[in-house]
């Protein structure tokens, strides 16, 4: 064989060795192709909530939200609650209808402290309109005894004069009934109340028509992070099926717990990201062709630490829950916090919190949040 056979033949081999491993990386894609390969595995969340407060005394009563440090639409029967909706966004991550989100879109907690500060209020109110009804009992009593009194040897009417003494009577039990219940609510500790949140989760997906809550399918909340830092949710579609034509993101980790290594793992600053979630829910995502999920992209703009990921995506409410990919189109974060008064400094939970999350090793306890329970 000639030098020259030689020489082809070396180029000719790593030609093909060169094909060969350039076929088993990774090309980055363009915003476009990730948007169209993903945005069906992107769903939008409806989240129907109220809260219930229950008294020591066993007795309850219901409100839809707190605003300005009040409690709203506040209702003595759950029939005449209102619901509050709120509107966040997750993703499929199995083939059983499991869709990842933040915790906070799911369960929106809050301070009993706040709610405790509201009781203490409204049994000082009560207790004072206990108290001037039973000053106006004892006035209009005082009344009707002085006329009995100063009648009492003239000639008026028998019935009228019966009709006096029957009430004098109802104001007696009334002013017994204030006094009552003014002790009663003096023995109420307002810290012991409880506290609940009922919430109603459902979810819809890209390309769907939504025109009100009954357009979106139901789901439960199997697990919440207990770690305070990871902002995580996992609910389930209540049929248990993820739908084949819906992409499913991949977190890097197999049935096992065990970690595959992705490009997701090497992130740098300034490395272009891009998030698809439902920004302002529903009046962004409305379409004459169904409700459209958006893609925004940024950058990373600081080194990742063990919690969160800090990028210059611009997001709005309704974002919650979005997932974060790379240009590989590879999953890296769970976009859970704004900084506030910008839309420029954003926050994700990174891989490693994901996997941790939802590694079968994990032993989160279920959430036991559902359908308005």
């Amino acid at each position: 064989m000639t030098t020259k056979h030689i020489k082809v033949s070396t180029i000719a081999l790593l030609a093909v060795v060169m094909l060969i491993g350039f076929s088993g990386c990774s090309r980055e894609k363009t915003a476009e192709e990730i948007y169209n390969e993903k945005a069906s595995g992107v769903v939008m969340i409806l989240n129907e909530y109220f809260y219930s407060v229950t008294l020591p005394t066993g007795n309850t009563f219901y409100f839809s939200n707190i605003e300005n440090g009040r409690l709203q639409g506040v209702a003595f029967s759950r029939e005449q609650v209102k619901t509050t909706y709120s509107f966040g966004t997750g993703f499929f991550v199995d083939h059983y209808g499991g869709i990842l989100t933040n915790r906070h879109v799911v369960n929106h907690y809050i301070r009993k402290s706040d709610v405790v500060h509201y009781v203490q209020n409204l049994l000082a109110a009560l207790t004072v309109y206990a108290k001037e009804r039973q000053e106006q009992t004892l006035y209009e009593g005082g009344k009707i005894y002085q006329y009995l009194n100063q009648n009492r040897n003239t000639e008026h009417s028998a019935y009228y004069d019966q009709q006096l003494k029957q009430r004098l009577y109802e104001l007696g039990r009334e002013y017994e009934q204030a006094q009552n219940y003014i002790r009663q609510l003096s023995m109420i500790n307002a810290t012991q109340i409880a506290v609940k949140c009922h919430s109603k989760i459902g979810i819809a997906y890209n390309d769907s028509y939504v025109t009100g809550p009954n357009d979106f399918l139901p789901c439960s909340v199997e697990k919440e992070s207990e770690d305070e830092n990871v902002d995580l949710a996992l609910i389930r579609l209540a049929d248990g099926k993820t739908p084949e034509t819906t992409w499913v993101f991949s977190t890097g980790i197999d049935s096992h717990g065990n970690i595959k290594e992705n490009t997701a793992d090497k992130l740098t600053l300034d490395q272009q990201l891009y998030l698809i979630g439902y920004n302002q829910g529903i009046a962004l995502a409305s379409t004459t062709e169904g409700i459209k999920a958006q893609l925004t992209s940024g950058k990373i703009s600081q080194k990742p630490d063990h919690y969160r990921l800090l990028y210059t995506i611009p997001i709005l409410q309704g974002s919650s829950g979005s997932p974060v990919v790379n240009s590989y189109g590879d999953l890296v974060a769970v976009n859970f916090a704004t900084m506030s008064g910008t839309q420029s400094f954003n926050f994700g939970i990174p891989i490693s919190q994901i996997r941790a999350f939802l590694s079968p090793k994990n032993n989160n306890k279920p959430a036991g949040l559902s359908v308005f329970n």
